[in-house]
């Protein structure tokens, strides 16, 4: 947990004082920030199998992993996203790591990103203290 006091002066800054719909009080801004990373799963449209069986065995594999790291305690959450056309973009994990290479490092060790058959995009990622474990 760190204080993000830069972040949460601009946050006050760029929220009005004014109730959303002119009748609710405004919640309390956080003051305690988390750090955790959001890991972007990307497609990569060059990547070929060499058969069926080895694409189902990496994908086994990269499930796994994802496993593990939750299990391991270094990801909160992760799953794939509807296919969007036009979007790269196939899974998303929030891990637990001290820093960004931490992060990146969990995010290359996955098979399927070894393989070729992902990227990894990571990202840092505040949040209000209370929201995430």
């Amino acid at each position: 947990m760190i204080r993000l006091a830069a972040l949460s002066a601009m946050i006050i800054h760029s929220v009005a004082a004014a109730p959303l719909d002119g009748q609710e009080q405004p919640l309390p801004l956080p003051t305690e920030w988390s750090t955790h990373f959001a890991w972007f799963l990307v497609a990569n449209p060059d990547y070929a199998p060499a058969s069926q069986s080895a694409d189902s065995a990496l994908t086994a594999a990269h499930i796994q992993y994802q496993l593990r790291l939750h299990a391991d305690g270094k990801a909160i959450a992760a799953g794939g996203f509807e296919p969007v056309q036009g979007s790269p973009i196939v899974g998303l994990t929030i891990l637990r790591a001290r820093t960004l290479e931490e992060a990146r490092a969990l995010a290359n060790a996955d098979p399927a990103v070894r393989a070729g058959r992902l990227e990894a995009e990571v990202r840092t990622w505040w949040v209000p203290s209370s929201q995430l474990p």
